[in-house]
């Protein structure tokens, strides 16, 4: 992955084709750090996305939506001050700099301004500037003390960034160039260091297809260096012998302004524009990103909550099995009435014959400043605590129990879920008090959770949830009465919803939704999963229950086999 000059020159060229002229109609940030601006051109409205974050830095066009910010930037409030109602005027990108600077006409009463987006990884800015060169803002503000060389501030004078002390490969010298790398390359530099630091705007992937493909052997030669010289200089030139075709390489996570050579035996996806592959590539690439990044933020906020309750379950089991001492207690009370006579004043015990056992005896302690009935009513009063609190931890048990199985269930979901669903997981479990609460309130969505739908071979429509937000909505809201639920037994799993069929339906399609029950289950990879399935109207909310907590009744049980590949072929589904 490299966005280097190569790219931002093709870039250029392409917008300077698609967008001159083009007048400006909404500027808006979906992040910090990313602005889009939306053009209007032959009866389309493209979208621009300048991204400065400092992993994914780009430009390019975009054809994903995006969300603007409820509370845009001062940046962004001054560049719709200055660019909407303008037109886009000309795109440059100096030689051999992945910096595009765009001119435009101003709005009636407003200056001409230029944008320069400086893409530079983590010193990318986003820079406006008036046509005497004067900075009127920028995303990234840096005065003298932070960056001695330029600063970066409304009324200062734009600087371009110090280019770098490299040969032009637009320019120069065979003779230079073979001195340079030579020198670098005695100097213990491999042939692809030796040209990085020799030739500007090469990044380190161009320098190893340059390297291949002049035919570079183990050890450096005159015949070597001047084929390496061809190649540099053919790949920079105005009449470029190299044809720049963009492509994606998807297993190694890289692209590339042409196909590389040194990788032929890899897939290469060619794309027909720059823009449409950078698009590809980036929504494909952040899509991704951001998912894990959630997946592992909500299974942290999970494991957190079930750490501390299998904590409490084995504190509450240690205080169940105190408790079981109960009958212990009221045996003793017993025993004192029926043999209060031989118990002595002022013993601490006593040993007394087991009314269940004659023959056994049993130690009985005692309070030796209370007498006989004494002790045996408060050992009385123990039994009932003891047998109250028993009752009590028993019931405070099965709801820690119920509490760790939602868990599972929930870490099960996480684990199969994308996009939306995983937001959907992430609002349940922040209402359950999983996430750690954040100073500014979040807005509760209101859009209806978005389940996963097919179609059986009869042609009848299945709903399966992908998350407990989505199982909860489908068995109670878009399913009716005589529908026909499914779900796996005694595992965390999808509900599944059989519409638009009698009951019970037909074999063909019990044994379609059956499949997909048990697809979406922890029960995935068995080679045989039980699934229940019942009338709609039998299934009921567990009192108190997390979403999706279920009891359900007047059931009957089908056993499928979820690798079923048949079925994986009709549903299009994969592990």
């Amino acid at each position: 992955m490299s966005f280097d000059t190569l790219i931002m020159k093709a870039v250029t060229d392409e917008l300077r084709t698609a967008l001159t002229g083009a007048p400006v109609q909404r500027i808006y940030e979906p992040e910090r750090g990313v602005v889009i601006i939306h053009l209007y051109t032959q009866g389309q409205q493209p979208a621009l996305l300048i991204s400065i974050d400092t992993k994914y830095a780009r430009i390019h066009l975009t054809s994903s939506r995006y969300r603007s910010q409820e509370q845009p930037s001062p940046f962004c409030m001054l560049l719709r001050k200055y660019l909407i109602g303008g037109r886009a005027a000309l795109f440059t990108n100096p030689p051999l700099e992945r910096i595009l600077e765009i001119s435009f006409e101003p709005p009636e009463g407003m200056p001409p301004v230029r944008l320069i987006a400086e893409i530079m990884s983590r010193r990318s800015n986003l820079i406006l500037i008036n046509n005497q060169g004067i900075i009127l803002g920028a995303a990234r503000i840096a005065s003298w003390d932070k960056n001695p060389k330029r600063a970066i501030m409304p009324g200062e004078m734009y600087r371009p960034a110090p280019p770098q002390e490299k040969l032009n490969p637009l320019e120069m010298d065979q003779k230079v160039f073979s001195a340079s790398l030579l020198r670098l390359i005695e100097s213990g530099n491999n042939p692809e260091q030796a040209l990085l630091s020799t030739v500007g705007g090469i990044s380190p992937l161009t320098a190893r297809e340059l390297i291949y493909k002049s035919g570079w052997d183990t050890a450096a030669s005159g015949e070597y260096i001047r084929q390496l010289f061809e190649e540099a200089r053919n790949l920079f030139s105005e009449s470029n012998a190299v044809k720049l075709q963009p492509v994606i390489l998807p297993a190694l996570s890289i692209y590339a302004a042409m196909p590389l050579t040194h990788l032929q035996h890899e897939e290469q996806i060619e794309y027909s524009s720059v823009n449409e592959m950078l698009d590809y590539y980036y929504s494909g690439l952040i899509k991704s990103s951001r998912e894990k990044f959630l997946k592992e933020h909500l299974n942290n906020a999970v494991n957190r909550r079930l750490t501390s309750l299998n904590k409490k379950r084995r504190e509450q089991d240690k205080e169940l099995q105190a408790a079981t001492k109960a009958p212990q207690y009221r045996l003793y009370g017993e025993l004192l009435l029926a043999y209060r006579d031989r118990v002595p004043r002022g013993a601490d015990s006593v040993v007394l014959p087991d009314l269940y056992n004659p023959e056994a005896e049993i130690v009985v302690p005692l309070n030796p400043s209370k007498s006989a009935n004494a002790n045996a009513q408060k050992h009385f009063s123990r039994y009932q605590k003891a047998k109250k609190g028993q009752e009590e931890i028993r019931k405070q048990l099965k709801k820690t129990r119920v509490e760790i199985d939602y868990c599972q269930e929930v870490l099960f979901t996480i684990e199969n879920s994308t996009d939306a669903s995983l937001e959907e997981i992430r609002q349940e479990i922040g209402e359950a008090g999983f996430l750690r609460k954040k100073q500014k309130r979040q807005q509760k969505s209101t859009a209806a959770p978005q389940p996963l739908i097919y179609k059986t071979s009869s042609g009848r429509t299945i709903l399966a949830g992908r998350n407990n937000r989505q199982n909860d909505y489908i068995t109670f809201k878009a399913a009716v009465r005589r529908d026909t639920w499914f779900h796996v037994r005694q595992l965390p799993g999808s509900h599944v919803i059989l519409k638009q069929a009698p009951y019970p339906p037909p074999p063909e399609d019990i044994e379609e939704a059956s499949f997909l029950a048990a697809f979406f289950s922890h029960g995935r990879e068995s080679g045989a999963v039980a699934v229940d399935y019942t009338e709609v109207r039998h299934v009921r909310r567990r009192p108190g229950g997390n979403p999706g907590a279920v009891f359900y009744e007047n059931y009957e049980t089908i056993t499928v086999n979820p690798q079923d590949q048949r079925l994986k072929d009709f549903f299009k589904l994969t592990d």
